[in-house]
């Protein structure tokens, strides 16, 4: 959908799930006070302040304890994936197809390492993400140069295929990206939710291996420290919308104010990232109204977190077997898996 129908969407039916990729876009919008509330610009500085911190207290940070274990994945990688022809090994190669690739720093630190290593002459590199400001980024980097890179502005999880059946692929999605996977807020596990999504990323090629990164911390009270850090991030969709969409004079993007929602138990986390409405508000948008009233809660997206056993269970269901789990035992897991054909 576009924006304009994720944002309608969003403030009729109170949840919209194509909505949080739309966070990361670069946008013109600003607050009162004329401050820059472009998603793409928060979120690098967020993740700047989030390492920052990290080497002041000496705490985990989620970043850097990914790039480590992305490390390791390197490392393994040959280990992993296996040819059917050992004789093709050198010249064929695999391609990795990464879903929600993110900024420079997070390709060059955790993607590209695996795209060199596992290259051949007939093998290349597909990187899907909403954002096209990510992928014009990427796209530019002189590191890039000479490796056969596709770029598509796709939806992650639409569940397409990209690869033909003969290639080999390795299937990779860090961030942890697939904790923002569209479900209805419940205190029951996702288990039908997870399942589907990774059938949908299996789809992505016949033959396969697929790292995913997830958060295995169940804390609530850390969570929501860490999210609620930076609340501008989380709306600064809102500031967009008075800057790109057809909105009438009286929505006011500073009527919303942040709050996670934490729900979950011992196989699970789902922080509900919500929008709080201030105060009465009846505008237009794109020639609808729209009436919301103080205490209002618009559900903006997922930042689901899993336990091990609960994330294998789901894969076995989803057609993979689990290969490897390499965590850093604070809150940060990839899983390897290999799809049974």
């Amino acid at each position: 959908m576009s924006f304009l129908e994720t944002s309608l969407q969003l403030f009729q039916q109170k949840y919209a799930p194509d909505l949080g990729p739309e966070q990361y876009a670069h946008h013109t919008g600003l607050d009162r006070d004329g401050n820059p509330m472009s998603g793409a610009l928060l979120w690098a500085k967020a993740e700047a302040q989030r390492i920052s911190n990290a080497l002041v207290t000496g705490t985990t940070n989620m970043v850097d304890a990914e790039v480590k274990l992305a490390q390791k994945l390197h490392e393994r990688v040959r280990d992993y994936v296996q040819w059917y022809h050992q004789d093709e090994r050198c010249r064929k190669g695999v391609s990795v197809l990464e879903y929600g690739p993110g900024t420079v720093r997070a390709f060059q630190q955790k993607t590209l390492p695996l795209v060199t290593g596992l290259r051949g002459e007939t093998s290349h590199c597909t990187l899907v993400d909403r954002s096209k400001e990510f992928l014009g980024d990427i796209a530019h980097l002189p590191s890039a140069l000479g490796l056969k890179i596709e770029f598509i502005r796709d939806d992650i999880f639409s569940g397409r295929r990209y690869f033909c059946d003969d290639d080999a692929v390795f299937v990779v999605m860090f961030g942890r990206t697939f904790g923002n996977l569209a479900a209805p807020i419940n205190d029951s596990p996702p288990v039908q939710a997870v399942v589907e999504t990774l059938k949908k990323i299996s789809n992505s090629a016949k033959r396969c291996w697929v790292a995913i990164s997830i958060g295995s911390d169940l804390r609530r009270d850390v969570a929501k420290s860490y999210y609620e850090a930076h609340p501008e991030f989380q709306l600064n969709v809102f500031y967009r919308m008075k800057a790109e969409l057809p909105v009438d004079a009286n929505f006011d993007p500073d009527a919303f104010e942040y709050e996670s929602d934490v729900r979950g138990e011992d196989q699970f986390m789902q922080v509900i990232h919500t929008a709080v409405v201030k105060r009465n508000l009846d505008f237009r948008l794109g020639g609808k109204e729209i009436i919301l009233t103080s205490g209002d809660r618009l559900h903006l997206k997922n930042s689901f977190s899993f336990s091990e056993l609960f994330f294998k269970k789901c894969a076995h269901r989803a057609g993979f077997v689990s290969i490897d789990v390499l965590s850093d035992n604070a809150g940060s897991d990839i899983h390897v898996l290999e799809k049974v054909n």
